[in-house]
């Protein structure tokens, strides 16, 4: 008869607040490598060298590339979400929800597009179940959070009159917003990183954008 291969013991709480905070230190310094020198110089070895650390002390948090830079987004899009909620908790109206929505989106990434090109355009170029957007990183980090965005913006858009229906249409109108506040943010990402400025100013565009949605909260 086979005996159960032994496991491991559980970190003691002392342990797991020092592994939880060297994740911390790894994670804000990938995150200033990436705002100074870009998504490709984020390795293990220069976060190991920034914190002056050795690359085999990483691999205790972080096992790959992959695992370090699928955390950066996750904490990267966790950033995003906590702007955009408290943006929106501080709208001025129901009725100005979206555009608050909208502008604080723009905010957020406008002085930091490798932000937002890790966030949204990394993964895309990488193969499947790599770099962050895998089925278990989606299902347990990402849905959690946009959901508790969604029902924020659902919050501020319906009242308790409104049917089930129509609760759903403002839902859907939030999420309207919200890819289209992504669809101006990519416009712009790709203006500038072709070097070749839009005709329209930035702040043209992302005016006439909120007033659609202002407009379609006014009926």
């Amino acid at each position: 008869m086979k005996s159960e291969p032994a496991q491991k013991p559980p970190f003691s709480p002392r342990i797991r607040k020092k592994r939880k905070q060297a994740r911390k230190e790894i994670l804000q310094a990938a995150l200033a490598i990436l705002r100074t020198e870009g998504v490709d110089s984020v390795t293990l070895a220069s976060v190991a060298g920034r914190l002056h650390m050795t690359k085999q002390a990483i691999y205790h948090y972080f096992p790959s590339k992959d695992a370090l830079m699928k955390a950066l987004i996750t904490s990267l899009l966790e950033e995003e979400v906590d702007a955009l909620l408290l943006a929106v908790a501080h709208a001025d109206s129901g009725q100005s929800t979206l555009s608050t929505m909208i502008r604080a989106f723009y905010s957020h990434y406008i002085k930091n597009l490798e932000a937002f090109r890790t966030v949204y355009c990394l993964s895309q170029l990488s193969p499947p179940n790599q770099i962050g957007m895998d089925e278990t990183t989606i299902r347990d980090e990402i849905n959690p959070r946009t959901h508790k965005l969604f029902d924020l913006l659902e919050a501020r858009l319906a009242d308790d009159s409104m049917s089930r229906e129509k609760r759903e249409q403002m839902r859907q109108l939030a999420f309207v917003a919200w890819t289209s506040a992504l669809g101006l943010m990519t416009m712009l990402s790709l203006a500038d990183a072709v070097g070749d400025p839009l005709k329209h100013s930035n702040q043209a565009l992302l005016d006439r954008l909120t007033s659609v949605f202002d407009r379609s909260m006014a009926f």
